[in-house]
């Protein structure tokens, strides 16, 4: 599948994100809900921060940044990944030795979908030193994630990713 079909394809599934939240932004007693700068700052961090914190603080740290009820999708698949089976996937290429280097993020909205719920669209670029390779390597990847504010501490309960190329 070519660079364009795929770019075509995150677009059509970030229309029919941003369709669904039409209909999930508001209670049914009308309220709208919002999304302070405070809490769009703390989640972009937390985004940014997620390769990292496996490399840098470890595994503990690292399965704790997911809500107990995360679930991933890589949209080139048609499979819908549970916590424990995706954080096993990680686990077992973080024990192979690979390790993330860097981290940058780009916003292209918030969206918020309840009290503590937020629809988050991103660019993020990760780079990587991977165990089998002299050299670090990275990819371009477009997320739509969902967080969750759990005891007061943003939490990732939903990621769906495509590599830009």
């Amino acid at each position: 599948m070519d660079s364009i079909n795929i770019g075509n394809m995150f677009v059509k599934c970030i229309a029919l994100a941003l369709i669904a939240t039409l209909f999930t932004a508001c209670s049914g007693d009308g309220e709208v809900y919002v999304i302070s700068e405070q809490d769009k700052k703390e989640i972009e961090a937390l985004k940014r921060s997620i390769p990292l914190v496996l490399a840098e603080q470890g595994w503990e740290a690292y399965e704790s940044l997911f809500s107990e009820n995360y679930q991933n999708w890589h949209m080139m698949s048609d499979e819908v990944r549970k916590r424990d089976e995706f954080l096993q996937s990680v686990r077992q290429w973080y024990e192979a030795g690979n390790r993330a280097t860097d981290s940058e993020v780009a916003s292209i909205a918030f969206i918020p979908l309840a009290k503590n719920k937020v629809m988050y669209l991103h660019k993020q670029v990760e780079t990587f030193d991977l165990a089998h390779d002299e050299e670090s390597t990275s990819r371009d990847i477009r997320f739509l994630g969902v967080f969750v504010k759990e005891k007061e501490e943003w939490k990732v309960e939903f990621t769906a990713f495509m590599d830009a190329h």
